[in-house]
């Protein structure tokens, strides 16, 4: 089985991405598919159409949402992934499945393209609801972080915090405040690279990137395992990053998070423990003490258990579906 990805978030390098990207090739390998061709999150596929169609032929496409449909009618990026459900049938003729998706604060207009895909896979019940509230039929799989045991064990060195960046840039000098105080490491989820940007287009940012690629990232590795490494060395993770809280669920990492620019990171803590007590507002790292967040109850340990169970076969089983799917629609 041949599958193109469109929203390839590698280029990014942004570790979270890093890590959803693997996951699902190799969950499309190990069902005995292979990923021919991809489109990057950067580009908007409607103004290269006939380099899509210039493309190698496929039997399915997969349109990877993670947290990018929100706020759509002012995001080119939400409306381009929206549209290419009907591109994809008109035009290439193939089945197109959006999958790993959050869907937050869209118009109603929306939903004629979501009923363009053959299927749909939330990765958060808020997502899924309001699909079923608009009548459009989804599923709900958790993130794919989640499809494979951890890479490295639970390991931490103790009284060792280490604090991980926010894509909410209001929040980063608390969480600068917060490292200052305690004296602790400070990551970012996104390694600095001379071409995560583009110059004409940004051309101070790229310049600060490449500062910064120079002088702390030059030799740093873009394999999500050595980030879930560090994070695995510590007794608590602060953050503001969704990935770096669905990696410290994964291998059992305490962490305390501020809200991202969605409400997803509440979401998924719902979904996990019933409740959002890890979630705080960022003013709360100055008053935050934290051996008080250190360790998980066995309540939470036991809700764990069940949700990275469960979140690794549904994930294995959405891949599965999409291929049995679309070999029964003998699309070539």
């Amino acid at each position: 089985m041949k599958v193109a990805i469109i929203n390839d978030t590698r280029p990014t390098r942004h570790y979270g991405c890093l890590m959803v990207m693997s996951n699902l090739e190799r969950l499309l390998q190990k069902h005995g598919a292979e990923v021919i061709w991809t489109w990057p999150v950067s580009q908007d596929w409607r103004k290269h159409k006939d380099k899509i169609e210039a493309m190698p032929e496929v039997d399915m496409i997969l349109v990877n949402g993670e947290g990018t449909i929100h706020h759509a009618p002012r995001r080119w990026q939400a409306q381009a992934l929206l549209e290419f459900a009907a591109f994809s049938h008109q035009t290439l003729k193939r089945p197109c499945y959006l999958i790993n998706a959050t869907l937050y604060a869209n118009e109603d207009n929306c939903i004629a393209h979501l009923n363009d895909f053959d299927e749909i896979y939330v990765r958060d019940r808020a997502s899924f609801e309001t699909l079923t509230q608009q009548g459009v039929a989804a599923r709900l799989v958790m993130d794919l972080t989640f499809a494979f045991e951890p890479s490295v064990p639970y390991q931490p060195e103790s009284g060792r915090i280490c604090v991980v960046d926010s894509v909410m840039q209001t929040d980063v000098p608390w969480l600068k405040k917060f490292k200052k105080h305690w004296q602790c490491p400070y990551r970012s989820m996104v390694v600095a690279r001379p071409d995560n940007y583009n110059f004409w287009k940004r051309p101070r940012k790229t310049i600060v990137e490449t500062v910064k690629w120079f002088f702390r990232d030059r030799n740093k590795s873009l394999d999500p395992a050595e980030f879930e490494a560090f994070l695995s060395g510590c007794e608590l993770v602060v953050t503001g990053r969704y990935h770096t809280v669905t990696m410290c669920l994964k291998n059992k990492i305490p962490f305390v998070a501020l809200e991202s620019n969605t409400p997803k990171i509440s979401f998924l803590l719902k979904e996990v423990f019933g409740h959002t007590d890890r979630v705080m507002p960022s003013k709360s790292l100055l008053t935050l003490n934290p051996q008080d967040w250190a360790s998980f109850s066995k309540e939470e340990a036991m809700a764990m258990d069940r949700f990275l169970n469960q979140a690794r076969d549904d994930n294995a089983a959405m891949v599965e579906t999409l291929l049995a799917r679309t070999k029964g629609m003998g699309t070539l």
